[in-house]
């Protein structure tokens, strides 16, 4: 079987959507630096979407499980603004590693 050509990550944070949504957009600065630093570690995509039973889900893809590990355990901002956002839990990581499928775009 091949290698998979990368694989998309979902961070579930146990905070309403729109709660997050708020907080980002008042922290725009910081979390410009936050996608900037997952660029620098990998990151090929990134967006904040809501689940439905109202929660925030990031959905990232990355070349792989390791750089976003490398990241994710490194980066304190995203700490400061999980907590400003209400978070007190841990969030639910999922890895979906990417079939490489000829209809894929």
């Amino acid at each position: 079987m091949a290698a998979p050509m990368s694989v998309l990550i979902t961070i579930t944070f146990a905070v309403d959507a729109e709660t997050l949504q708020k907080v980002v957009l008042e922290n725009a600065a910081t979390m410009n630096a936050i996608s900037e630093d997952g660029r620098r570690h990998g990151a090929l995509r990134h967006q904040f979407v809501r689940d439905p039973d109202g929660s925030a889900v990031a959905v990232d893809e990355w070349p792989d499980v390791e750089s976003f590990e490398r990241f994710f355990g490194g980066q304190q901002d995203i700490r400061e603004i999980m907590t400003k956002a209400g978070v007190t839990e841990p969030p639910e990581v999922r890895v979906y590693p990417v079939l490489p499928t000829s209809d894929r775009f």
